[in-house]
């Protein structure tokens, strides 16, 4: 939360991007709205990733692990959902679902 802060507002990043020794203007905007954007996606993936691996994992067999919830987190958010993992738990589907707005948003 503190990072997209700093990413936020340009002048406060001009501060942080002198503070850690960069010349001024060294990033551009479009690198700063690139981060941003990133950084959301990341943010998006690893929260429905671990939700759905803590609502899910002792029931499902097909979610062994976190990286099987990453995958799944992966295929929810980008709405493609292959069908080779389902949620079995009222709370799973509601992670799900939650993942689904959040992709299409």
């Amino acid at each position: 939360l503190r990072v997209r802060r700093v990413l936020t507002d340009i002048n406060t990043f001009s501060r942080f991007e002198i503070a850690l020794g960069l010349p001024p203007k060294a990033v551009r905007p479009f690198q700063l709205q690139l981060a941003r954007v990133l950084l959301s996606i990341f943010t998006l993936l690893s929260v429905s990733s671990g939700l759905i691996y803590t609502t899910e994992h002792g029931v499902n067999p097909d979610i062994p692990d976190y990286f099987a919830a990453l995958y799944f987190g992966l295929t929810t958010l980008t709405t493609v959902g292959f069908g080779d993992i389902a949620p079995i738990t009222p709370g799973g589907r509601f992670v799900v679902c939650a993942s689904i707005l959040a992709g299409t948003a």
